[in-house]
């Protein structure tokens, strides 16, 4: 900014420090906070300020600026004392754009100038007869749709369907035109328009059918053995609501699921096979069909219930005889085996390695006798 005495601030690449200095026979206040900058004069000037601004690579910056012009004794005359009281500061702005002149071939965008009224900061839209008319600013100029005008293809709406149900077809209007300045258009022959012309027929669907059932997908069925029913929704989607009730699907039927007819059954369990101390229990467990009873094989085996389990009773007696021979080598020399006795268990007490009690030897004296023959080393 400088004055007609040359006076200045930020002039010959220089940039000040934020201050006050004296120009135009005014004291000029300048702030810079960062890229922002602010000068402000209370006034009056006595001769014509020049604000200049440096542009880089076409790049625009927001100005505003704000100034006062006094009245002179007739314009004072003029105003009422209701209408300078309270006192409001009118002043132009530069308040929005218009639309460019033209569509094409290059028009031009002007802002539009209006008179504000200052009020608590906040700047309110009045009648221009508020603000001076010698004033007002003349309006900024961009230019604007700088294409060329030219040749295009122009479409139309699709008309309707050809057909209310089933397939048909659609067509539309599709033409070269020429647009002028102003926007307006002049239709003419399709050689001048280039690239390939717009389809003007298409195919087309009619949703107006008097039967449109939709069903959805079936249930699951109400019996997971043997016979039962599943259902589904039927829905009529015609537009009108207008289905035939003779071609409407059926929403129930049935149906057989065979997946969960056979179940593990389990008997009771045998009394416990020893009259003291620890003894077993059994019971049969069978695969059979829930309805029918027969035996099968699709039970789930991990679910297979257990065929034995342990028994206590009370403790025997303590008194050596027999029963309590410890040394397998001795019971099999000392106790005439006549076969197994109980061999729905010996397997079991094998395993269990119950062996070594006699009372279970004399039982299955032919497995255990067996299974100490194995484990007797022999003699050299």
């Amino acid at each position: 900014m400088k004055d007609s005495s040359k006076r200045s601030i930020n002039s010959d690449w220089k940039i000040e420090l934020p201050g006050e200095f004296q120009l135009a026979g005014t004291t000029v206040r300048y702030v810079r906070r960062g890229l922002w900058e602010k000068m402000s004069a209370k006034g009056p000037t006595k001769t014509p300020l020049h604000l200049m601004v440096l542009l880089f690579h076409d790049q625009t910056y927001g100005i505003h600026y704000e100034y006062t012009v006094s009245l002179n004794a007739t314009e004072l005359e003029k105003v009422s004392e209701e209408q300078r009281q309270p006192e409001h500061l009118y002043l132009w702005t530069h308040s929005s754009w218009q639309d460019c002149s033209v569509q094409c071939g290059e028009g031009d965008r002007r802002t539009v100038v209006s008179c504000m009224k200052l009020v608590n900061k906040s700047m309110i839209p009045v009648n221009d007869s508020h603000c001076h008319p010698e004033n007002r600013p003349l309006p900024q100029v961009r230019r604007c749709n700088l294409h060329p005008c030219q040749y295009r293809w122009v479409t139309a709406e699709w008309n309707h369907c050809s057909v209310t149900c089933g397939k048909g077809l659609q067509r539309r209007e599709v033409g070269c035109v020429y647009q002028l300045q102003n926007g307006s258009v002049i239709p003419t022959q399709d050689l001048y328009c280039q690239g390939g012309k717009p389809p003007a027929l298409q195919s087309c669907e009619g949703r107006h059918c008097l039967t449109v059932w939709e069903a959805s997908e079936w249930s699951t069925c109400s019996s997971d053995c043997g016979t039962g029913f599943r259902n589904r929704t039927v829905t009529c989607t015609n537009p009108q609501g207008r289905c035939s009730p003779y071609s409407q699907p059926a929403d129930q039927e049935p149906c057989e699921d065979q997946s969960k007819c056979y179940e593990w059954k389990t008997g009771d369990w045998s009394k416990c096979s020893s009259s003291c101390g620890k003894g077993l229990q059994s019971r049969v467990v069978q695969c059979m069909h829930r309805v029918t009873g027969r035996h099968g094989n699709d039970c789930p085996a991990p679910f297979r219930p257990p065929t034995y389990r342990p028994c206590h009773q009370e403790a025997c007696n303590e008194k050596v005889n027999v029963n309590t021979i410890t040394s397998p080598r001795l019971a099999a020399l000392t106790y005439k085996c006549t076969g197994d006795q109980w061999t729905v268990y010996c397997r079991v007490i094998r395993e269990k390695n119950l062996c070594q009690d006699m009372r279970w030897y004399q039982r299955c004296c032919d497995t255990c006798r067996d299974f100490y023959a194995n484990k007797t080393p022999r003699k050299s």
